[in-house]
């Protein structure tokens, strides 16, 4: 399981849902790496596919291209050998760097891995009162989803894309259950 840990502005109770729902939906990933990013700030779902496409079939998804400056932090984890602990083994390769033109930011995820998922989560909650999550997965399917969320009395899904507020809920009970097991192994 891979735990997020809250920065400051961030809502501890967003970042619990977010690492529910994201470690629910690694579960049903078959993948060696996790590239994990914190933005600093709520993004809209218009960054889910940005400059992506799909040609003959094949999905290519690329990398949205976040500002630098808005990244928070980057971390980057392999799954061991057994497929069962996720390992932090830093950063790994900037995903969100200067580059000079516009066509030069349209970096496919394939190019950092052929198995990985790339999860963006957003960060300032506490001010803003709403929160992203953003997944792809590398390897030519276009598996990718975005999810918003938002604080009445507790955080609710606000908005969702290429998945189902039925499927988040699925993702977060798994990701519960493996809190469970986490915290009494067998």
């Amino acid at each position: 399981m891979i735990e997020l840990i809250s920065a400051e502005h961030d809502d501890p109770a967003f970042v619990l849902l977010a690492q529910r729902t994201m470690n629910g939906a690694l579960a049903d990933l078959d993948v060696r790496e996790v590239y994990l990013v914190h933005v600093d700030n709520w993004f809209d779902f218009k960054w889910l596919g940005w400059w992506s496409w799909s040609k003959g079939g094949l999905n290519r998804l690329v990398v949205p291209p976040f500002n630098p400056n808005r990244v928070r932090g980057q971390t980057h984890f392999t799954r061991d050998v057994n497929g069962a602990e996720w390992t932090n083994v830093g950063s790994g390769t900037p995903l969100h760097v200067r580059r000079a033109g516009r066509s030069s930011l349209a970096q496919p995820i394939a190019r950092y891995s052929e198995s990985a998922a790339f999860v963006w989560y957003s960060g300032n909650t506490v001010k803003n009162t709403v929160g992203s999550l953003m997944v792809y997965r590398s390897g030519g399917d276009g598996y990718a989803w975005y999810a918003s969320f938002k604080k009445d009395d507790g955080w609710v899904v606000n908005r969702e894309a290429l998945v189902s507020r039925q499927q988040l809920r699925l993702f977060e009970d798994r990701g519960r259950q493996l809190e469970l097991v986490c915290e009494h192994p067998a």
